[in-house]
Parts: structure tokens; C-alpha cells; sequence
């Protein structure tokens, strides 16, 4: 018998809207650089999701990852 745990979560419903649906609108303050809107916790769960997906596990820091995988995130966004 296996052990329950827990499953990766992909937000397959944002990442699979229907054709036309609008995207949730998620207000950032630019001066904190902080999400303060209802969908906050889903675009900070998003982002992770998206940036696990596309860059590799073996950069320390965010600004060691390539220009060319950043844009590939920043296009998925």
C-alpha cells in the first residue's frame, strides 16, 4: 500500500481557458513590487509552476538563469 502525499498543482485552469475567456487581472504595486489583488495566491503558485517548467534546477539565483529561458517565462505570462 502507498503512502498518500501530496501532487503538484498546475493551475490547469488558468493554463487551459476556454477560447475567448479573459485572463484574471492581477494589480501589482510598483513601487513594493507586491501583487494586492484576489488573485495573488494563484499568480505567485503560477509563476513557480511556470518557472520550475522552464528553467533548470541547477541555477542558485534567478539572474544566472539564461536571457533566453527568462523571455520563454516572460512570454508564458
Amino acid at each position: 500500500m502507498s503512502k498518500k502525499t501530496r501532487k503538484a498543482t498546475h493551475l490547469r485552469s488558468l493554463a487551459t481557458r476556454p477560447v475567448g475567456a479573459e485572463r484574471p487581472v492581477v494589480h501589482v504595486d510598483p513601487t513594493t513590487g507586491k501583487a494586492d489583488d484576489t488573485h495573488r495566491k494563484k499568480l505567485r503558485t503560477y509563476l513557480g509552476i511556470v518557472t520550475c517548467d522552464k528553467v533548470d534546477v541547477t541555477y542558485d539565483d534567478w539572474k544566472q538563469a539564461p536571457a533566453a529561458q527568462k523571455d520563454l517565462i516572460w512570454g508564458d505570462i
